[in-house]
């Protein structure tokens, strides 16, 4: 794909919806998604399941898929190795970035990159300081590498949800502590180098205007790059546009979001942010057309109830091209 200035690279994010394999690991919490388990979660449904991610993931952002896609709620790499083999991402080329993580369900967050486009240096796995005892969840995962010839950081997140309180209220404890986490990482990045390209993608499961994004991570909706440490959101219009990634009790919430660094606005050379390229990628055939759930995403399950859908979230994506 490409603009008048160049070509396109498309940079994504989806939130696969527990993604299981069909074999029950001792190690996790995913005896419901066995054939015998709670979901009858069968190898008939597994395959279906894969053609239906993999056929998503192919048409983000025009015909060549993205160039690199931050994954979530997947269990192991033998998905990622699966979903690779599937018609729809086979001719793609893709590699995978993914370790175990202790999570008690047993879902982890991953990364597929064409290594034409993008050549990974390092990577490393950020855990998240919860101050609650016996509390655990996914790392954040950050892969250090060049994407076409130039030097940046990406961070894949898949954030706890929310506890609710004894009155009814959301506790963001959790959320504030992996936003800690991540923003002093990126502190360090910064102070070494105040220029420094960083890409952040996940859910979040708040939205952008949330004190947790906004004040704890710097995360904001303001291109401007004077506030240079400030992360800019790119999914901030789409939220103040009512629109969203996720649908929670007939709401469009905006979970999912790609954040970048100053440096990717308008900069004299490398690597550009597209201005308006941020969307949530919603075909008609990943959503429901009828009834109570009109535009929301076609999900797999509904509950405990199997619907054969996809997910429960819209995939994100951003696009940048390179300046000369």
């Amino acid at each position: 794909m490409s603009s008048q200035k160049g070509k396109l690279y498309t940079l994504a994010f989806y939130n696969t919806e527990k993604f299981f394999d069909t074999k029950n690991d001792p190690k996790t919490d995913d005896d419901a998604f066995t054939p015998d388990g709670e979901m009858q979660w069968t190898e008939e449904k597994y395959k279906l399941k894969l053609n239906n991610i993999a056929s998503v993931i192919a048409g983000i952002g025009g015909d060549n898929g993205p160039a690199i896609i931050g994954l979530c709620e997947i269990e192991n790499r033998q998905v990622l190795q699966d979903l690779l083999d599937t018609v729809p991402l086979r001719k793609h080329g893709y590699n995978i970035i993914h370790q175990d993580m202790n999570d008690r369900q047993g879902l982890d967050v991953a990364l597929f990159y064409k290594p034409k486009v993008f050549k990974p240096t390092s990577t490393q796995y950020i855990s998240i300081d919860f101050k609650e005892k016996g509390f655990r969840s996914r790392d954040i995962l950050q892969v250090k590498g060049e994407l076409r010839g130039e030097l940046v950081t990406i961070y894949v997140n898949h954030w706890p949800a929310r506890t609710p309180t004894r009155r009814g209220r959301q506790d963001d404890s959790r959320l504030h502590a992996a936003a800690a986490a991540l923003r002093q990482e990126i502190n360090k990045q910064q102070k070494i180098d105040p220029n420094a390209k960083v890409i952040v993608m996940g859910d979040f499961d708040t939205e952008p205007r949330s004190d947790v994004m906004q004040k704890t991570l710097n995360a904001t909706g303001r291109p401007n790059p004077a506030f240079k440490e400030e992360l800019f959101n790119t999914h901030y219009l789409s939220y103040v546009n009512g629109l969203g990634s996720y649908v929670s009790r007939g709401d469009f919430q905006m979970l999912d979001q790609i954040m970048i660094s100053k440096s990717f606005i308008d900069p004299q050379s490398g690597l550009e942010y597209v201005r308006g390229s941020a969307k949530i990628h919603d075909p008609v055939n990943i959503k429901f057309t009828l009834g109570k759930y009109k535009e929301a995403p076609r999900s797999t399950f509904n509950g405990n109830l199997y619907s054969g859908g996809y997910s429960d979230h819209f995939p994100v994506y951003i696009q940048v091209r390179r300046v000369k």
